[in-house]
């Protein structure tokens, strides 16, 4: 049992645990409205304390109230991230439970009723909902951090999150976080709750907007003192001359690559030769993650020698982490990274440089909305290191200076809208509320619709109903719902494509080609052709001819109709695209030859790899469901190599820890091909192939670790392999 703390007690140890004498006006404002038991929403800027304010709600909540406590974010980086401070600061000062569940939607999750406070996405969350997680019946308190997320591709499950999480807990209190947003009143009123909104930030931010050589800030303006000639080159100058730091923002990767081999060569200049040394193994991290390294592995630690880095999604996991980790030391000084990283991590700099406002859209080139520039923006400052921050736009003219400025520095950020009318996002959100019994029926159906924030917002969901009502005739064509006296009731099909969290688009497309026989690449085809899956491996210009004639020529053994497909399916090239590229990677093509061939990015693979898992593993489930178990086995074997990397023979050697695609080939190639041939070989044989530390490791997962030569902790060799036993390949999923 938790010993029972006052709010003044509670307030007085999150003090002294983040090492502040008193909270800040933000936090001050917030606390006078009634945070332990009030719905609030609390807009304030980046780094304005908003977390502290969720830290003693929570707290508060499992302390006195011995309710749990759910913190959703949009992205899993946040999730841990929070997690990861939550936990160091309060879990064992506070003795509360906290754990962290981010993947894995098809399951109740029921181990997680032993914890206490839950870090978790909102799309965990929502499918922990349609598997009727119990104790979700003890949620007192749910946290959403960043509501103004409503607005995005990924919003709508934001919205049903929330409006079911109260349908289930009438009592339940929401706690709000945004950034400053024009409606905010507009997300209070829908959720009950007292607004609370700031503008105070720890750390000034000045907006500054670049001409020739000097920024021009609201207030006032700075000539940069460089010798340098080009602008860049001067702003980067001047803030290594001030011992800061700054973070770019490119639109493209490519740009976010090219620019930092750019920035590099004037911040190798002005490296210590004890900063240059330390960078060195810093490189040597980045460039072996792989057992093979790529040109991506090479061009990254050749930047980071010379304390730059680039950011982006076609990095792999570990990669990332070595960038942010090191920056956040100052040992890194320039990132150059895409968007996505400012609605990521919190990875403050001095300095947040925003070279173009335009991004691709499917319309061409257009401006970045101003909500868009401000999140970016707000990422300047470090508090405790800084006074102040500056964010810095470019401008080629006088005229375009004014511009950018009424629009940008002084422009209003956009009001936030629900994304719930979206039809496929509707189409999979419908069946999952009919299949966990949330609807029943036409007027369930409406007033579950009424609570939610689209319902708020606009007032009239007559044209939502009408939506509903054709997307409910789709199910049943589909065969996942069925309608009895007027009643709706999921089928147990429907029930498990609800489960499994597929679009009933993508499910129903799978179970299709499950109908008919598949060999490997009809099964990988059939993976790519979902819409979890999208964006799909776009087909180069210069092979499109030769992909459409290849095509073609194995329409045969595809799951697909090509005659029709190639004038309904616009993606159709693509994917076929993409099917290549994962055989190709079972086939065991290395990562750069890939790269080559189809202009992939390791990480941009990784994370399309972690999602055909997730596809394999639900057609297996709909196999079972169908009577399509004659493609059982194909369907295990092509997840299986999907996850390694690697052509059939080498399964079960590539089971092993330690062991990827690389070695595994090695082992197999030297006569080593099984593991009671692994087993017969003598450790001497086996240490040739693999060298002495993972050959110790391989002897002793197989029972023989017993009168092994003991391996000197420190040695070079020793060393040298246990930093490459980390990510081994893409497919040990590390």
């Amino acid at each position: 049992m938790k010993k029972a703390l006052n709010t003044a007690e509670i307030e007085k140890k999150v003090k002294e645990l983040n090492k502040f004498d008193s909270f800040n006006p933000m936090q001050g404002k917030a606390l006078a409205a009634g945070i332990y038991s009030k719905n609030l929403v609390l807009g304030a800027p980046t780094a304005s304390g908003k977390t502290i304010i969720a830290a003693l709600a929570a707290l508060n909540c499992i302390v006195n109230r011995k309710r749990k406590v759910i913190f959703t974010c949009p992205l899993k980086a946040l999730a841990s991230e929070h997690f990861r401070e939550f936990k160091k600061l309060y879990s064992k000062e506070f003795d509360v439970r906290i754990a962290i569940s981010t993947g894995d939607l098809d399951s109740s999750s029921k181990y997680l009723s032993k914890y206490d406070l839950i870090f978790c996405t909102n799309e965990k969350i929502d499918s922990l909902t349609r598997h009727g997680a119990e104790w979700l019946q003890s949620v007192g308190l749910l946290i959403s951090d960043e509501i103004h997320e409503l607005d995005s591709d990924r919003g709508a499950t934001l919205e049903m999150v929330i409006a079911k999480m109260r349908h289930i807990l009438p009592e339940l209190q929401v706690l709000a976080l945004s950034a400053t947003i024009p409606n905010a009143k507009e997300i209070a009123e829908w959720l009950d709750a007292t607004l609370v909104e700031s503008d105070f930030r720890p750390v000034e931010l000045k907006e500054g907007i670049l001409l020739d050589k000097t920024i021009y800030f609201p207030k006032d303006e700075k000539e940069l003192d460089s010798k340098e000639e080009e602008a860049l080159d001067a702003l980067i100058e001047d803030t290594l001359s001030r011992g800061k730091q700054a973070m770019f923002f490119l639109n493209t990767r490519r740009n976010a690559e090219n620019f930092a081999k750019k920035a590099s060569q004037t911040v190798w200049k002005r490296l210590l030769p004890r900063e240059k040394e330390f960078l060195k193994g810093v490189a040597e991290k980045a460039e072996n993650v792989l057992e093979s390294p790529t040109e991506q592995c090479r061009s990254l630690a050749k930047l980071l020698e010379k304390g730059v880095a680039f950011h982006h999604a076609g990095l792999l996991g570990k990669q990332r982490e070595l960038v942010e980790d090191f920056f956040r030391e100052g040992k890194i000084k320039i990132i150059c990274a895409t968007p996505t990283l400012a609605a990521g991590v919190n990875l403050p700099s001095f300095r947040v440089v925003i070279p173009s406002l335009y991004r691709y859209t499917e319309y061409g080139m257009q401006r970045i909305p101003v909500r868009e520039y401000k999140q970016m923006a707000g990422r300047a400052g470090r508090p405790k290191f800084d006074s102040s921050g500056e964010s810095i736009i470019f401008a080629r003219s006088d005229t375009e200076l004014d511009e950018l400025k009424e629009c940008y520095v002084e422009g209003e950020i956009e009001r936030i809208e629900s994304k719930l009318s979206y039809e496929p996002v509707l189409r999979m959100h419908l069946l999952a509320l009919i299949a966990s019994r949330f609807v029943f029926d036409e007027d369930s159906m409406e007033k579950f619709f009424k609570r939610t924030f689209y319902s708020h917002q606009f007032g009239d969901i007559d044209g939502l109903m009408e939506k509903l009502s054709s997307i409910s005739d789709e199910l049943e064509d589909y065969g996942f719902i069925e309608e009895k006296k007027g009643m709706l009731f999921a089928t147990p099909l429907g029930k498990r494509v609800s489960d499994l969290y597929l679009d009933p688009v993508s499910a129903k497309k799978l179970i299709e080609a499950l109908k008919k026989k598949l060999g490997i690449f009809a099964a990988l085809y059939a993976l790519t052709d979902t819409s979890e899956f999208l964006p799909a491996f776009p087909a180069q210009k210069k092979r499109e001819a030769e992909l459409w004639q290849q095509l073609y020529s194995m329409q045969e053994s595809l799951p697909i109709n090509v005659s029709s497909e190639q004038f309904q399916d616009t993606a159709l090239l693509d994917k076929f695209n993409s099917a290549l590229l994962l055989q190709d990677w079972i086939d065991e093509k290395s990562e750069q030859q890939l790269m080559d061939e189809f202009g992939t990015k390791p990480g941009t693979l990784f994370s399309k790899l972690q999602i055909c898992d997730w596809l394999a593993y639900s057609s297996l489930e709909l196999a079972k469901l169908v009577g399509a178990q004659e493609n059982v086995p194909v369907l295990l074997e092509a997840r299986k190599r999907l996850k390694y990397g690697v052509k059939k023979e080498l399964l079960e050697l590539v089971e092993l820890r330690g062991i990827g695609r690389v070695r595994g080939r090695r082992l197999y190639r030297s006569g080593m091909r099984s593991l009671p041939d692994l087993k017969r070989a003598p450790f001497s044989d086996v240490a040739r192939v693999l060298g002495e530390a993972v050959a110790a490791s391989v002897k002793e997962q197989l029972g023989q670790g017993e009168g092994l030569p003991k391996i000197i902790k420190g040695k070079s060799e020793g060393k040298k392999e246990k930093k490459k036993a980390g990510q081994s390949s893409l497919g040990s999923f590390g």
